[in-house]
């Protein structure tokens, strides 16, 4: 399970990297006297790279998320139940406390 969780942790610092690299290619071809040529010839790719890095992004996540779940399942099994009891319930005050997002976001 820790493997995973280093690959997921590592495939997030690359779709980091790999932004920031999107943002300089752009912020290079906006600023370059061919831009227009650039847009003509490329336009397309520079319109779907950033919409595919969100895309893995929330990939990455779902299947950190069903990580997470399954160490969460494996780890309860480990503890006493009483003590799994009072961790659910201050996890459970802990989340009505934070705000839920609202909107969608695609």
């Amino acid at each position: 399970m820790v493997y995973i969780q280093e690959e997921l942790s590592d495939a997030r610092l690359r779709l980091d990297e790999l932004k920031g690299y999107t943002v300089r290619a752009m912020d290079l071809i906006n600023g370059s006297s061919k831009k227009d040529h650039l847009y003509a010839v490329a336009g397309d790719l520079m319109q779907v790279i950033p919409g595919t890095i969100l895309k893995a992004e929330r990939a990455i996540e779902a299947a950190a998320m069903a990580v997470n779940k399954l160490d969460y399942e494996d780890l309860r099994q480990t503890l006493r139940p009483e003590k799994v009891d009072e961790l659910e319930r201050v996890l459970e005050d802990v989340r009505m406390r934070i705000p839920r997002r609202t909107g969608v976001c695609r």
